[in-house]
């Protein structure tokens, strides 16, 4: 018996040596043909483009293996092998395969909702393609979707598909049964003591005469489970639906019975564990009123608050448990919560990765942290959020990786660069501008170096203007930004009712130079030098003198930004104090100095809509020898970033003192990762300009020196993360007597705050 064991042994080892050196001498070969065998139906040439081997390349078997994948995974065989062979000094490899039927047709039987064609497009199934069972299940499972989301609940659809094994065929069809359309009856609540049912009902997506669906009836059970936790009824219990159905089954009944159990309020919040923080500073975040109503959600929010409270400290390890105490008897819930602060936990390296044309410098020169810091959540989200802002990225990761060292984690950053290079060609019509164009060239990471670079062109019946600019964010590897921008401007300026009582050309440049003093506040600096020449004056409207002047000035401005995203805000407020001074020890034939006071906030509301909030003040004085303001340095107000729904020559123009304030509810249409493609907005504009401050009037109404007021509605379009395309709609509310025009259509670049 030994004996035989040991011979087959023997016998198994020399066929895997003679296998493994057959095999092995193949790899010194060239492959001298290649052959497929099997096909019925499909083309050798589907195969041969999928293949990476070819004649006359040396035999590896890693690469047949690697193409046996490749044949298998165009859907259209059941198996695929490869034989190898030894074939003129060389071998010869033969792919074998086993073809999957064809389907020949694909057919539907008994639809009247829907055309064949739509569920064609609706099934995986495709004509050509290779027949698979496993496919045709999904496909039924799809087409009772589809018909069950048009309220077709009774809906039946069969498999009758036939096959013909010689010609290596299928002819799918799906027979359905449609049933009867049904709608929602009603639907009742019964249970509900708390509130009003009428209350409860406005939770519901689910209502009378629409499609039941069931997702959208479970969505609706998590809002009023979530409802009646955020108000205290923490044991809320929704019991499984009735439903019925009326004797023709074209309308559903669904009966919703609630237990709301007791309602509970807040108690007492005790924490152990904590050494970092004293008991009152948690207290402090942990918003937690005693005798206040249990709300779930602020819960949550606190428990959030005291988790980022550890970890902007570098205690990303820290364990927290909580524990709720209800007292059935009283309505008290108490609160618990465990802390484990386990060790602070410092950065070990940072790597950067996705970045194929940005440096890695300027990727890093964003951060907030460097190697060895305390690992710092709420800087490393600052951190994001600034690189964001660069307008470089389409997608940032930030990951925390583990080391073999427990107070050590490497921090990883993933990003998905967007295309930064721009040619756009744009044209449209404003009721101010009249026929507008655009052709800009603009590159935001030029060379990859974060530099930026824009050429534009604008063009209209009423302005001409060409301008170049260059950025340098990082002068010489420092924080200190430089800028340069040259233009030639052009345009017709209103004075009173005349929209084009002269015309201005202002050319010249300009040089920016920026320094942070933290991380949300800068300091910037613009020198510019203009030729100012007024000229075409209509001297029937206008007491305007022609002019040519040099205006050689100095703008300081201070701001404090914490926006998340300058693009698309969602969170955060910027506040700036610029003054411009010109002439005086800058040279120049034009003195006069312009402060310009500015504030904005954004606060996240319900989903992603975000309230804007802005107001702007300026004023703009000469002072000697200069005894007039160059008209082109007053202020217009109405217009497409003042009060829209007003034309300039109505609010009259070339004002000393302006007031501005603007609200816009903005929500987006098309989202694509994370960034809004598509918003609209609805907005109220509210401002006044004068002479003299003894004109000013805070008052709202049709006189000329009183505030003027608009609303309307607006879409934002940003393609890429550059300036937004504005189309506006705005309908003013204070027009003087006489004024057949109520609102105004604008067609801008670029945002209103």
């Amino acid at each position: 018996m030994n004996k035989l064991k040991l011979i087959c042994i023997s016998g198994i080892v020399f066929i895997s040596f003679i296998s493994l050196f057959a095999e092995n001498s193949f790899e010194a070969k060239k492959i001298r043909a290649i052959e497929i065998q099997g096909l019925k139906n499909v083309k050798q040439k589907v195969i041969k483009n999928v293949l990476q081997v070819d004649t006359g390349d040396k035999f590896d078997q890693k690469i047949v293996d690697s193409d046996i994948a490749l044949v298998y995974k165009l859907g259209l065989f059941s198996d695929v092998a490869a034989d190898v062979t030894d074939f003129q000094d060389g071998v010869k490899i033969t792919f074998i395969v086993q073809e999957k039927l064809i389907v020949k047709k694909i057919d539907f039987k008994g639809n009247k909702e829907f055309s064949s064609r739509k569920l064609k497009e609706e099934i995986s199934s495709k004509e050509k393609e290779g027949y698979d069972i496993r496919k045709i299940k999904d496909d039924i499972d799809k087409i009772i979707t589809l018909y069950k989301d048009k309220g077709y609940a009774d809906v039946r659809v069969e498999d009758f598909s036939t096959t013909d094994e010689s010609a290596g065929f299928a002819f799918v069809t799906f027979t359905i049964s449609e049933g009867n359309k049904i709608l929602i009856g009603d639907v009742s609540i019964e249970g509900v003591t708390g509130f009003k049912v009428k209350k409860i009902k406005k939770l519901f997506a689910t209502k009378k005469k629409k499609v039941y669906k069931d997702e959208t009836f479970k969505d609706d059970m998590k809002k009023v489970e979530s409802f009646y936790k955020d108000h205290g009824y923490l044991n809320i219990k929704i019991l499984e639906p009735g439903i019925t159905y009326d004797k023709t089954r074209t309308k559903m009944y669904i009966r919703v019975i609630i237990d709301e159990g007791r309602k509970y309020v807040n108690g007492k919040v005790s924490f152990s564990g904590n050494t970092i923080f004293t008991e009152a500073e948690l207290r402090r975040i942990f918003r937690f009123k005693e005798s206040e109503v249990f709300s779930q959600s602020k819960y949550d929010e606190n428990e959030s608050n005291v988790k980022s409270l550890y970890a902007d400290r570098g205690y990303i390890r820290a364990k927290f448990d909580s524990n709720t105490i209800k007292n059935d008897e009283t309505g008290i819930v108490d609160v618990e919560i465990s802390i484990i602060e386990n060790a602070i936990v410092y950065i070990n390296k940072i790597y950067v990765d996705g970045n194929t044309k940005t440096k890695d410098y300027v990727v890093r020169r964003e951060l907030l942290v460097k190697e060895g810091d305390v690992f710092a959540v709420g800087r490393i989200r600052r951190s994001q959020e600034r690189l964001y802002n660069l307008g470089f990225f389409r997608d940032i990761k930030v990951d925390i990786e583990e080391t073999q060292e427990p107070d050590k984690a490497d921090l990883a950053i993933e990003v998905e660069e967007d295309k930064t290079g721009l040619v756009s060609l744009g044209a449209g019509y404003s009721s101010v501008d009249k026929v507008v164009g655009t052709v800009q060239v603009t590159e935001t990471n030029l060379f990859g170096k974060g530099q930026r670079l824009s050429l534009t062109y604008e063009f209209g019946s009423r302005k001409q203007n060409y301008e170049i600019g260059f950025t340098e964010p990082y002068l010489f590897g420092k924080r200190l930004l430089f800028g340069a921008d040259i233009f030639n401007r052009t345009a017709y300026k209103s004075d009173g009712t005349d929209s084009t009582a002269y015309r201005e050309r202002r050319r010249g440049g300009a040089l920016r130079i920026g320094k942070p003093l933290s991380e949300i506040i800068s300091l910037n600096f613009t020198y510019a030098y203009e030729e100012v020449k007024v000229f075409d004056i209509d001297i029937s409207t206008t007491i305007i003198p022609p002019s040519e002047d040099v205006i050689s000035s100095l703008t300081s401005a201070i701001s404090r930004d914490t926006r998340d995203n300058v693009f698309d805000t969602s969170r955060g407020s910027r506040h700036s104090l610029a003054v411009k001074v010109a002439g005086g020890p800058f040279g120049g034939n034009t003195h006069f100095y312009k402060p310009t006071l500015s504030s904005s906030k954004f606060i996240p509301t319900i989903w992603k809509f975000v309230l804007g909030l802005n107001a702007r003040m300026s004023i703009v004085k000469q002072f000697p020898p200069s005894k007039v303001i160059p008209p082109g340095e007053k202020f217009d107000l109405g217009g497409a970033d003042t009060v829209r729904g007003y034309d300039y020559a109505e609010l009259g123009s070339a004002k000393e003192i302006i007031f501005i304030s603007n609200v816009e509810y903005k929500f987006p249409i098309i989202q694509e990762n994370n960034r809004s493609i598509l918003s609209a907005a609805l907005f109220a504009d509210l401002g006044g300009a004068w002479n003299r401050s003894k004109d000013i009037s805070l008052a709202i109404g049709s006189d000329i020196r009183q505030l003027k007021s608009g609303v309307g509605f607006g879409i934002r379009l940003r393609p890429m993360p550059v300036l937004p395309i504005r189309i506006d709609w705005g309908y003013g509310l204070n027009h003087a007597p006489g004024i057949s025009q109520l609102s105004q259509f604008y067609f801008t670049m670029g945002q209103v705050f």
